[in-house]
C-alpha cells in the first residue's frame, strides 16, 4: 500500500458522530462538475438508516431525470470502515472506469449533496479537494434544486441509458484474499506488526496518548513477539524488518461489519454477541445498528486473513483489541 493512500484514510465514527462541518477536507464550490452529465458516478449514501438503499432509490429517480449516470451505490460507512475496506472499494470502483463520486449526506436540517472527482492517486478524499455542494430539507427538494441548476447551466447531456433501479452494493465482502475463521499458529514465533495511530482529518484523538495505550495493552495482554510500526509502512518494509504478520482493524455498524468480513447474518438478528475467552472471560451484547470495531491479523506473504474463531468485536478499539488478543491466547497457549 502506498504511503499517500494510507495517510488519507478517514475514520468515520458513526452517523451521530458528525459535527458542524462534516466534511472539512472539501473545499465547497457552486460550480457544477463539467462532466456530470457525460461520465459515470458512484454514489456514497450517508443517511441515518441501515436501509439506505430505500433512500438511494429516491435520489436515483431525480438523477434519471437530470441525466446523471449513477451506476453504483454504496454506504459511506462501508467505504471508510478501514484500510482494507477503502482499498477494496477504490479498486472495484476505479476498475469500472467510474471517475466521479456523489455523496448524499443526511443532517439534522435535511440532506446535502457533494460532487467531486475520484482522486487518481488512490483513496477517495484528500485535504482541499474541490466539491460541488447543495443542500435541501428533503431528497425530493435536493433533486429539484440540482435539476434547476443543471437546466440553467450549459452542461451537455450525454448520459441517456440510465438504469431504472439503482445498483446497490450492500453485500460486498472486502476480503479479497483467503478468509480463515481461526488463528494462525505461526503467530507463536512470527513477529507481529502493530500499526500506530496517526493524525488525520477525521480522527479527533490524542495520538501520542492512544499509541502509548496501544503499546501498554499489547505489552500486558499479547504473549508473543510484536512491534509498533509507522502507519504508512509498506508490506515490503515490514517484511524487511522481520515482520511476517500485521494487525488490522475495521469499524462500522455491526450489521455492515459482519457482512464485509464474510460472516452469515440472518434478517431476524437484532443483537450481536461478542465473546472474550480466558481468565477474564466476558460476554458483550450490542444492537446490530451499533458502531463496533473488529481486529484481525493478516499474513504478509500469503495475504491470508485470520479473523479468529469467535466474534469478538468491541464498542471501542481498546475493548476490541483486548477481546481479540485474549481469544488468541486462549486458543494458542494451550
Amino acid at each position: 500500500m502506498k504511503k499517500h493512500i494510507i495517510s488519507i484514510l478517514l475514520i468515520l465514527i458513526s452517523f451521530n458522530g458528525f459535527g458542524q462541518d462534516d466534511f472539512p477536507f472539501f473545499s465547497k464550490t457552486n460550480d457544477l462538475p463539467e462532466d456530470l452529465l457525460s461520465r459515470r458516478a458512484a454514489v456514497f449514501m450517508n443517511v441515518n438508516s441501515l436501509k439506505w438503499e430505500e433512500e438511494a432509490q429516491k435520489i436515483h429517480n431525480s438523477f434519471i431525470q437530470i441525466g446523471i449516470d449513477a451506476v453504483a451505490y454504496y454506504s459511506l460507512s462501508d467505504i471508510m470502515s478501514g484500510e482494507d475496506a477503502t482499498t477494496a472499494f477504490y479498486s472495484d470502483i476505479t476498475k469500472r472506469s467510474i471517475e466521479n463520486m456523489l455523496i448524499i449526506h443526511q443532517t439534522d436540517k435535511g440532506f446535502e449533496l457533494y460532487a467531486s472527482k475520484i482522486p487518481e492517486s488512490g483513496g477517495f478524499f484528500q485535504n482541499g479537494m474541490n466539491a460541488f455542494h447543495i443542500q435541501a430539507p428533503n431528497l425530493k427538494d435536493l433533486g429539484s434544486t440540482l435539476q434547476t441548476l443543471v437546466n440553467k447551466s450549459d452542461l451537455e447531456r450525454e448520459n441517456f441509458l440510465i438504469i431504472d433501479i439503482p445498483e446497490t452494493f450492500k453485500r460486498t465482502n472486502v476480503i479479497k484474499s483467503r478468509r480463515i475463521a481461526n488463528f494462525n499458529p505461526d503467530i507463536r514465533i512470527d513477529k507481529l506488526a502493530v500499526p500506530k495511530f496517526e493524525s488525520n482529518i477525521m480522527l479527533n484523538i490524542d495520538v501520542d496518548k492512544a499509541n502509548a495505550e496501544l503499546d501498554s495493552i499489547m505489552s500486558e495482554h499479547y504473549p508473543f513477539k510484536y512491534g509498533l510500526v509507522e502507519p504508512n509502512m509498506t508490506v515490503e518494509e515490514m517484511i524487511s524488518e522481520g515482520y511476517l504478520m500485521v494487525l488490522k482493524k475495521l469499524q462500522n455498524n455491526g450489521e455492515s461489519l459482519r457482512r464485509m468480513l464474510g460472516y452469515n447474518l440472518s434478517d431476524e438478528e437484532t443483537i450481536l454477541i461478542s465473546e472474550r475467552k480466558g481468565e477474564n472471560a466476558k460476554v458483550m451484547k450490542y444492537g446490530i445498528e451499533e458502531h463496533v470495531q473488529k481486529y484481525y491479523i493478516q499474513q504478509l506473504y500469503t495475504k491470508d486473513i485470520y479473523l479468529g474463531d469467535t466474534w469478538d468485536a468491541g464498542k471501542n478499539w481498546q475493548e476490541a483489541l483486548i477481546n481479540h488478543i485474549e481469544n488468541l491466547k486462549s486458543k494458542l497457549e494451550r
